[in-house]
């Protein structure tokens, strides 16, 4: 389900920023295991998906789980993969877990590749990519 924790507070952080991902002082979604979003998602915070959207997803930050499918493009100034995206990626970071799989390109500025993860797609390098401009 849908789960907005609001404004984390930096003692209660999950994790330190150490992905990129920004925790403290943001807001926090978490799309659960049991849901399946069909439209687009956008968040000015992080958004943590262990379910499946399809559609476009643009945030802050995304971490995307291993039980997590997105079928649309990925849009974020940050995202951490660990499972499967179906569609563009573009994040001025983008790092691909061991357990990722990508079908789509992947437009970044640093591209983390971790062994075992698959990419199927380009991966043109952007100077700088901006969530705020259209997908296409």
């Amino acid at each position: 389900m849908f789960l907005n924790l609001g404004p984390v507070r930096e003692s209660s952080a999950r994790r330190a920023d150490a992905g990129g991902l920004p925790y403290s002082s943001e807001v926090y979604t978490v799309i659960g295991g049991d849901l399946t979003v069909i439209g687009d998602l956008t968040s000015d915070g992080h958004v943590e998906i262990k379910g499946t959207i399809k559609g476009t997803v643009n945030s802050r930050s995304v971490e995307l789980l291993e039980s997590g499918v997105i079928e649309g493009a990925l849009i974020a100034e940050s995202v951490i993969i660990h499972g499967c995206v179906v569609g563009p990626v573009r994040a001025n970071t983008v790092t691909a877990a061991t357990t990722a799989r990508i079908v789509g390109s992947v437009f970044h500025n640093v591209l983390n590749i971790e062994p075992g993860a698959s990419l199927e797609g380009r991966r043109p390098w952007r100077p700088h990519i901006d969530r705020h401009l259209d997908v296409d």
